[in-house]
This record gives C-alpha cells, structure tokens and sequence, in this order.
C-alpha cells in the first residue's frame, strides 16, 4: 500500500499564535528523526499567507524579520532535501494585523469562497507565487477543510496549474459557521478525477482528488482523547507553543455523543488510531492511504505511535503527490 504522509504548515490561529521555532522546525525535525530512517519523503502544505504576511512585514520590522528567515531556512532545507512543498490557503491572513504582541487574526472570513471571485484568483496567484523560491506546488489543501463549494475555486486553482487536491476526508461533516463541510457523499477510492464538485467523480475532470483517509470514531473513543489531554504529561504535550480555535460546541457535542468520521491523523493522541485506519483500508481493497497531521501538534506519543506503525509494516511504499500526478 502507498503512503502518503502530509503535514499542515502552519502557526495556530488562537489567541497565542505560537512561534516558528515550537510550532514548525522542531517538531518537523523530531518527526523526520522517524520518517528518514523508514525512507518516507513528506508533503507540506505551506500556509502560504503566512509566507506572503511576512514578506510584507519584513521590510520594516526587524522581529518579523527574524521570523521570516527561520521559516525561509526552514522550507528551503525540505525542499532541497526532496519533501514536496504543496499550497495550503488559510485567507484570513489577507485581513490579519501586526501588532506588538504579534499577529492578530479576523476569522470572519476564514473560507476562501468568501472573497470575489477577481480576489481568489489574485490569493492563489500570490500564494503560488511565494512557494515558487522552494518548489511548484502540484497539489492544494483548504485551510480548515474548506473547499465546498469547489466551482468558485476552480479558475484559480486552474489558472496556477493546481491539479490535485487533498482536502475531503470521507464522512467528515461539521456545521461549525467557521468551517462549515459536508464529506458524507464522498466516494470510496483512493482517488478520483472531478471538475467543480470534488465529491462528483467526472471521468474526464481536470482536478484529482486524493482524499484524506478517515474513520468512524465513537464518543467513546474522543472521552478518552479528552481524558489523555487532561492528564497531560510530557508524552502528550505538543511541541507548539500557541493555542487553537476552539471548536464550535455543537461539533464538540455530537463527537462526545454520536459516532462521527475523523481525518487520520498523527497529531497527538489520534495517532493511536493509524493501525485501525490500516487494517480498514487493506480490508476494503484500497492501494493508497494519505495521513495527514501538523507539526505544532505533534507530541512524543503520536511519534512513538508513527515510528511503531512504519516498522511494522515493511510493505508500506511511501508514495507523494507527484506519483499521482
């Protein structure tokens, strides 16, 4: 079975935002202690708007500055070291201010679609743009697993040679006004060509999709993610330093109370579930599993956990968006 591993790069969103160094280069160099000696290349979905606020701000303020060069460095070393660098677009960074404190973030429009659509196509451009200093972008995640509706991103995506996308995790649904999605008709392959509506195979469409694998969780199963994260400890706490959105409650309700569908993840302690997703995949006949996860929100139990599943299956052929292209 192919693997591909991707990680969302990126800062948190919170009220503390958290610093390059804790939520982007230590973590990723923890988890490629593990992933280089099982020969596993990674893809990064770089929050691109973050490169592009930072260019912006470099100029005149020395902080930013420094930030911007850790990251820089940073992107340069896993581009050069063969990781792929993919365009992840979180749009709240076009209404983001600097301050003192550091960045501060308007959520109000935190979906691409919010903008016109002459602004899209200008957001994708200059996001491309910025990834170009380290590699052209083949593939596209939305920030928040925003990507409904598709047809306004399209052109964008289109016009900046973007032909693959990995957002849809199959069954995922949230009603959360910030990140409002609704996976449950996705396909069940490991992947598939679309054109507007990347849950509407077209045998012909420009776009693939690669979707995100998921499982179905029990309320269960997420008590107990809340009990590991309450008990803490060193083993469970995140290498990033800032703080997240919180989840809408009503999201937060139906996991505590109904079985719902969940991305596969390394980030904390979901990354126990990464043998089950396994099993499931290879019972259903599937050739292609994508994990995702976020450097921020590694800990040293979710990389024990990846460490124990990679040798444990020496016939994982780890795989990157460029093999599907």
């Amino acid at each position: 079975m192919k693997l591909i591993l991707s990680l969302d790069y990126e800062l948190f969103f919170g009220a503390r935002h958290g610093t390059p160094q804790r939520c982007l280069a230590e973590p990723t160099q923890a988890l490629l202690k593990i992933t280089d000696r099982a020969g596993v290349k990674l893809a990064f979905f770089v929050d691109a708007g973050y490169l592009c606020k930072l260019a912006e701000h470099a100029l005149r303020d020395a902080a930013v500055r420094r930030e911007a060069d850790v990251v820089r460095r940073h992107l340069a070393t896993l581009a050069r070291d063969g990781h792929a660098i993919e365009l992840h677009i979180h749009p709240h960074w076009e209404d983001t201010r600097r301050t003192a404190e550091g960045w501060r973030f308007d959520l109000r429009r935190y979906a691409l679609q919010s903008f016109p659509p002459a602004e899209i196509v200008d957001i994708v451009t200059r996001y491309t743009r910025a990834l170009s200093e380290f590699a052209k972008p083949l593939a596209y995640r939305a920030g928040g697993w925003v990507i409904q509706p598709f047809a306004p991103l399209a052109p964008a995506l289109r016009a900046n040679g973007i032909r693959i996308d990995s957002t849809v995790f199959p069954g995922g649904h949230t009603e959360d006004s910030t990140q409002a999605l609704d996976f449950r008709g996705s396909p069940d392959k490991d992947y598939w060509r679309f054109d507007t509506d990347p849950l509407a195979p077209a045998s012909r469409g420009y776009f693939t999709e690669v979707p995100i694998a998921s499982v179905r969780v029990s309320p269960i199963a997420y008590w107990t993610l809340a009990a590991r994260k309450l008990a803490g400890g060193a083993r469970h706490r995140p290498w990033g330093d800032g703080g997240a959105i919180p989840n809408g409650k009503r999201d937060v309700a139906r996991k505590l109370l109904a079985r719902t569908a969940a991305a596969v993840s390394i980030d904390g302690p979901k990354a126990r579930w990464l043998e089950r997703a396994y099993r499931e995949h290879k019972a259903r006949g599937r050739n292609c599993m994508v994990v995702m996860g976020h450097p921020k929100a590694l800990t040293p139990y979710s990389l024990d956990c990846l460490d124990r599943f990679l040798k444990r299956h020496r016939d994982i052929t780890p795989a990157t968006y460029a093999h599907l292209a």
